[in-house]
């Protein structure tokens, strides 16, 4: 086998594997797109897919759901309420520009609060799986995003290197910078579309737990 045969076997293995078995489903973010903790990802969910979920952070909450309208273009919206009391509801859209491929990442553009009850955010992010079950997401912002975020996450247990006794389900740790200050978290992958999410809130100085479905 040639030295650029082998070169190009190894790429594979590096990219295409880990990108097929160690990513987990994607999940709506507390904005309700799809995404990490509070920011969006590239993906988008697909026709005939929605989501739908509910976020607690001591007297804060929000109820997110989020529906795939075609290939490229999904819209979510999130009800936010605080000490028993619901705020300005809001709802975006994300348009996928590029889907993911081997060695180019999926890249969408989008815009949280189009009516603007609370604070309009136009957005571009890109999103990658790499090797060894890591995925990167990266993008810009106005609004409350303020520049750059983005967040890195790592499957720690992909189904594909599970013991079948283990019985522990597959998880995610996720490190996001949302623009303004960094957020930690934890996706367990409790049943087919059902996870839990559970973490750190550095903006609001909060821990916060989260319950979401995916189709």
């Amino acid at each position: 086998m040639s030295v650029m045969r082998k070169t190009i076997l190894a790429l594979l293995v590096c990219f295409a594997v880990p990108s097929m078995v160690a990513t987990v489903a994607a999940a709506p973010s507390m904005s309700g797109s799809t995404g990490m903790i509070r920011i969006p990802s590239a993906d988008i969910l697909q026709p005939g897919h929605f989501s739908t979920g509910y976020y607690n952070w001591q007297e804060h909450g929000s109820a997110v759901a989020a529906a795939g309208l075609s290939s490229d273009l999904e819209i979510s919206a999130a009800v936010p309420w605080k000490e028993g009391r619901t705020g300005a509801w809001t709802v975006n859209a994300k348009y996928n520009l590029n889907q993911e491929a081997l060695l180019i990442p999926a890249v969408s553009i989008g815009i949280e609060d189009i009516d603007g009850r609370d604070r309009r955010s136009v957005y571009g992010v890109l999103s990658k799986a790499l090797p060894y079950g890591l995925r990167i997401n990266i993008g810009a912002g106005t609004g409350r995003f303020e520049g750059m975020f983005g967040a890195i996450e790592k499957v720690l247990n992909p189904t594909s290197l599970r013991k079948a006794s283990s019985g522990f389900p597959v998880t995610s740790i996720i490190v996001e910078m949302d623009g303004y200050k960094m957020n930690y978290g934890a996706r367990l992958n409790l049943a087919r579309g059902l996870r839990l999410d559970g973490g750190w809130l550095g903006r609001d100085e909060k821990v916060y737990l989260g319950l979401t479905y995916t189709n």
